[in-house]
């Protein structure tokens, strides 16, 4: 098992946060639009 550097843990622990944020958000934008399409019925809405 070769040796990693700190930095390098740091930027990819902040690299699988990131992506786990990037995908929550996404489910929760989704699921905000499906909310808007089923009680409005007026299109695509942004938050």
């Amino acid at each position: 098992m070769k040796e990693i550097s700190f930095t390098t843990v740091v930027v990819r622990t902040l690299g699988r946060f990131a992506a786990a944020s990037g995908v929550l958000a996404l489910v929760i934008w989704v699921t905000w639009v499906m909310l808007d399409l089923k009680h409005l019925q007026s299109g695509f809405t942004l938050p």
